[in-house]
């Protein structure tokens, strides 16, 4: 969606310039910004000329009555909260209309997760070594469909075994890939015709081409990455209704139950705060509850061993 700032008020449009230049988020996440601004502004002109604490509860249970869900509600809270704040800072409003309202509370939705058993079936029957790299990289990496999509050779080190990916607000992060994601990304390189190796440093207008390319040889977008994944998952025979985060959310289960610090995922992942991270810690919660009964086991077994060797130390000592 392309912002037309000039349609729009004028705290509006520095709202969302602020948060594109100063702030660096997407323009996906400023046009998301804007909308849920641009929303509550539709709803207030008809009624209210002027933002209250009682205009903006009453916004919401507008929401509420037609049917949105709460995470939703939250969502465009957390919008215009930031919005409000932001006015009251730069001294166009004197009080912030969403301080003292809650956030609407929502049991919070565990994400789906595959087995290692079906991400192989996934790779078992892609066909071509597109869709392969397509799994390896979004499990084998744990990348968002937008990081994937926008890789470049560049951004592979085959040597030591990494990719270089700009997550939400342009950071970014490297994030280590093992000898399968390496080896699909040379047969992919491979099948294309195309090399490896880095061009060099002083080549003279180099265009740099991204990884995965669609059949003009142009990036490759975000809807062909979901169709991949929707149509490998349907050749699997999966019955569980994923999408390519699903893959993501995979990643960072299997890695906390393999024993992997909750820190060094959250690096991983590019999660700005750890309590994102948390929740696959609730997702392996059957993981860790098998962990607490083989660990059981193993102290029962223990102090069996112990009682038997007392019972051998007692008997030679008479």
């Amino acid at each position: 969606m392309v912002l037309n700032m000039n349609d729009l008020p004028v705290a509006h449009q520095d709202y969302l310039r602020f948060l594109s230049r100063e702030r660096g988020l997407s323009p996906h996440t400023v046009s998301a910004y804007d909308c849920d601004i641009a929303g509550f502004l539709d709803w207030q002109s008809d009624k209210f000329s002027k933002p209250t604490r009682q205009v903006v509860s009453a916004y919401l249970q507008y929401l509420k009555i037609s049917g949105h869900e709460p995470a939703t509600l939250a969502r465009k809270l957390a919008s215009l909260r930031g919005w409000f704040n932001w006015q009251k800072l730069h001294g166009k409003l004197e009080e912030d209309p969403c301080e003292a309202i809650l956030s609407p509370k929502s049991g919070r939705k565990l994400p789906q997760v595959l087995t290692v058993a079906e991400i192989n079936a996934m790779l078992k029957v892609a066909e071509t070594c597109r869709d392969k790299l397509i799994i390896e990289l979004l499990y084998g990496a744990g990348l968002r469909v937008s990081e994937l999509a926008g890789l470049t050779i560049k951004d592979i080190n085959f040597t030591h075994g990494y990719v270089r990916c700009l997550g939400k607000g342009s950071k970014e992060r490297i994030v280590p890939i093992g000898r399968a994601a390496l080896a699909a990304l040379r047969n992919y390189l491979a099948a294309e015709g195309r090399t490896s190796e880095p061009e060099p440093a002083n080549k003279k207008n180099r265009v740099i081409r991204p990884l995965l390319v669609d059949r003009k040889g142009g990036k490759i977008s975000r809807l062909v990455i979901w169709q991949a994944v929707k149509r490998l998952a349907k050749r699997a025979k999966l019955k569980k209704d994923l999408s390519p985060h699903t893959l993501r959310h995979s990643f960072a289960t299997h890695l906390l139950e393999n024993g992997a610090d909750l820190r060094v995922v959250q690096e991983l992942l590019g999660h700005s705060s750890i309590i994102t991270t948390q929740l696959y810690t609730h997702v392996s919660r059957n993981h860790l509850k098998k962990a607490y009964a083989s660990a059981q086991l193993k102290i029962e077994d223990l102090a069996f061993a112990r009682s038997v060797e007392e019972t051998v130390f007692n008997a030679s000592e008479q």
